[in-house]
């Protein structure tokens, strides 16, 4: 079975914005009477009920559902999550558009403090899982046109990994809460992931690119750090700035300001951007301008050997001259 990537699920639904396919995801969630959030139609304690009912009645699709925290969240068993050609079916577009609506549709009707709907679907087969997850606040956006369906699309998560098959053995859903700064550093990623790949040729040049984030609070600061190997890339200084720009886009879009910094690393070039939150604030004015973004901010990093390890590859020490390209190239597949 051929294993999905972030980028091919975003591939398929952009094409679907311009197919019949729409109607299966985005359209679905766009389109459908958006329930007022004072008229709570369904009490905190019937969530999942309401959701499991909801989609079997309307859509015949049989889910287990459940919430944790502030998420909630629905899980749907295919035959298949892949047809031969390694897409999204066009049928499962649907499913998945309609098990989201019935998701959000409940979440704006409860007084149950919601903020994020997640859809699984899992390959009873194989053991891979698609995730969807969405903002509710992006969903009332959407519904009142304050976004368009591309920066809908754009802020709409697409994932996928494996999960534990036992034959025989009952099915579990664990739902984790998702917490807002995970949102926006796992969004971060995919645009910058997507926006690095739509233009590849082929897989290979979809592999040139590694990139990982996360939300640290283990210094006593808040840091969005994100780290990233790019094998392939224009003038080293203008990749580093354009994920900048990326990160800027979406936590002013968002209008988020609870941190403290944005660090960016790029291992294979040694360089690292670390950006304050006032500096950032300032970009954003139109204050400070990208070149003195780079002068200002723009320092010599650590060697990619420790980048590898994050990314978990397992170099050997060389004793060459030039060590760096040597882990480097073991890096192309």
């Amino acid at each position: 079975m051929v294993n999905p990537t972030p980028e091919s699920l975003l591939n398929t639904f952009r094409r679907a914005r311009n197919k019949a396919a729409l109607a299966g995801f985005l359209a679905l969630l766009l389109l459908f009477p958006g329930c007022g959030p004072r008229k709570y139609t369904y009490p905190a304690d019937k969530v999942p009920g309401s959701i499991e009912e909801i989609s079997r009645k309307d859509y015949n699709l049989v889910v287990k559902a459940r919430v944790v925290g502030k998420t909630v969240g629905a899980l749907l068993y295919v035959n298949s999550i892949l047809d031969k050609d390694g897409q999204i079916p066009k049928d499962l577009n649907e499913k998945m558009g309609k098990l989201m609506q019935v998701v959000t549709r409940v979440a704006l009707s409860t007084d149950l403090p919601l903020e994020y709907c997640l859809v699984v679907i899992r390959d009873r087969v194989h053991p891979h899982q698609l995730m969807i997850t969405r903002s509710l606040e992006d969903s009332k956006r959407a519904y009142a046109d304050v976004i368009g369906v591309e920066e809908s699309i754009n802020r709409t998560l697409f994932g996928q990994d494996k999960y534990e098959l036992i034959k025989d053995a009952k099915s579990t859903f664990v739902l984790k809460d998702v917490r807002h700064e995970d949102f926006l550093t796992d969004q971060i990623v995919q645009r910058v992931r997507f926006n690095y790949s739509k233009d590849a040729k082929d897989e290979l040049d979809k592999a040139l690119l590694m990139m990982d984030g996360s939300f640290d609070t283990s210094t006593g600061q808040r840091v969005f750090r994100f780290s990233l190997i790019a094998l392939k890339s224009e003038d080293p200084r203008e990749m580093v700035l354009n994920v900048f720009k990326t990160v800027n886009r979406v936590l002013e879009g968002y209008k988020y300001a609870d941190f403290d910094a944005v660090e960016i690393q790029d291992y294979l070039n040694r360089q690292k951007l670390v950006v304050d939150r006032n500096a950032l604030f300032d970009y954003q004015k139109k204050k400070i301008t990208d070149q003195e973004i780079l002068d200002r901010f723009l320092t010599e990093s650590q060697s990619i050997q420790e980048a590898f390890k994050l990314f978990g590859f397992s170099i050997p020490q060389s004793s060459n001259d030039n060590p760096d390209a040597a882990v480097a190239a073991t890096a192309v597949p």
